[in-house]
């Protein structure tokens, strides 16, 4: 695995990044890989909807639509 040190990071971001990573329960270092992770799948569109449309896009035609049943659904009853 590549491993990468970033210099020069401004106190406040720093110090934003350790809260941010706290309230996830995560490291400062887990919190950044994870979001290099997200930018690399938004900017390459290795996503899951970028996945399910390679696999299944030629099964429908582009731009198909349906009707989603809006109706609330009923609780759970534990009887």
């Amino acid at each position: 695995m590549g491993q990468m040190t970033v210099r020069n990071i401004p106190d406040n971001d720093y110090e934003a990044l350790k809260r941010v990573a706290a309230q996830n329960n995560r490291s400062a270092e887990a919190e950044v890989r994870l979001a290099i992770a997200q930018l690399v799948r938004i900017e390459t569109g290795t996503g899951f909807g970028t996945k399910l449309n390679a696999k299944y896009g030629g099964v429908i035609e582009d731009g198909f639509q349906f009707d989603r049943d809006k109706t609330a659904s009923e609780p759970m009853a534990f009887e």
